[in-house]
């Protein structure tokens, strides 16, 4: 949350915005200029002052003290926009989130084209256990021009979030986690959110599915579909993406060979492949990859790329699968015993 603090300090929420520095303030000090500022420059300046003292002796102890000394000011400096904005800050930073719902609410209705504070009202609704609106409201942030790395974690603590409250849903659903992904996702590509995503769903479809049922044939093409996106897109090839190809091509391959490899599950294999290879040289990752391709390329008549894939994993080591394939290919490939 330091950078929620950090964010709102630097980005000027208001025009104009006018500091005079004061030597040893008190609090009834500070107190009496922001009850006496007139304008939005000089009510942000006396705010900013105040927000400095948090935390220090004879002041606030923390922000949620600031934000709940904010709401007694007298003679309706309370209710002014730039004071409800700050207080529910002020109340995000301190992890009360519920308690900045409405003061951000307001926020946003007084400047909808303010992705700032929408993405601070975002971060408050998921404190308050509302993520799937949280992930609603972080899209639009991003719609409005606005990320930061605290958008980004607060879309990431949501789909955790979501996933720890509730994983079933409907007979045919994907968890509500992907949702609040997807919502995010449609407005805003980031592959490390796809990776998290894909393996989560992995995970989920290994504990509770069969992959014969149509919710587990759902889950394993939108984990393959997040899979393989996530490593396409990476800028650079993420740690554990071999394992993730690979255990999303598994996950595929009840569906796959129901649909006649109409999947994702090839691409995946040869991400697997191309991920888990060795750079020294030494055998790749997942040597089984070759002949599951190799069964693929057969499948589609591509005997010389089956002879290759298949011959490949013999070289690895022995395998009696890949020698049951080799030994059903064409003869003019050269596989007769």
């Amino acid at each position: 949350m330091r950078a929620l603090a950090l964010t709102l300090l630097c980005a000027g929420l208001t025009a104009g915005l006018v500091v005079v520095a004061y030597a040893e303030d008190s609090l009834p000090d500070l107190r009496r200029r922001l009850l006496e500022a007139q304008g939005e420059g000089r009510i942000g300046g006396a705010l900013d002052k105040l927000v400095e003292t948090i935390g220090k002796p004879g002041y606030f102890e923390d922000a949620g003290a600031f934000g709940d000394w904010l709401g007694t000011l007298p003679d309706g400096r309370a209710e002014d926009p730039l004071v409800k904005l700050r207080r529910g800050w002020a109340y995000v930073v301190a992890k009360r989130g519920a308690d900045a719902v409405a003061l951000l609410e307001a926020a946003v209705a007084d400047n909808p084209g303010d992705g700032l504070r929408r993405a601070y009202l975002g971060e408050a609704l998921r404190q308050a256990a509302r993520p799937v609106e949280a992930a609603a409201m972080l899209a639009s942030a991003v719609k409005c021009g606005h990320h930061g790395q605290h958008v980004h974690e607060s879309i990431l603590k949501s789909i955790f979030d979501s996933r720890r409250a509730s994983l079933a849903g409907h007979a045919d659903d994907l968890p509500d986690y992907v949702t609040v992904a997807e919502t995010y996702l449609a407005v805003r590509s980031e592959p490390d959110i796809q990776f998290v995503v894909a393996q989560l769903l992995l995970e989920d479809f290994a504990t509770y599915e069969k992959p014969e049922r149509s919710r587990g044939m759902l889950w394993a093409r939108t984990a393959a579909r997040h899979a393989l996106d996530a490593l396409r897109t990476a800028p650079t090839p993420p740690a554990g993406g071999a394992k993730l190809a690979y255990d999303a091509a598994a996950a595929l391959e009840y569906v796959d060979g129901k649909e006649q490899g109409a999947t994702d599950r090839y691409d995946l294999l040869v991400k697997a492949l191309e991920l888990g290879r060795d750079p020294s040289g030494g055998p790749p990752l997942y040597p089984q990859v070759f002949i599951f391709l190799a069964e693929a390329a057969a499948r589609e008549g591509r005997f010389e790329l089956a002879y290759e894939l298949a011959t490949k994993r013999l070289e690895v080591s022995n395998s009696p699968r890949a020698r049951r394939l080799l030994a059903a290919l064409p003869p003019d490939l050269g596989t007769e015993e």
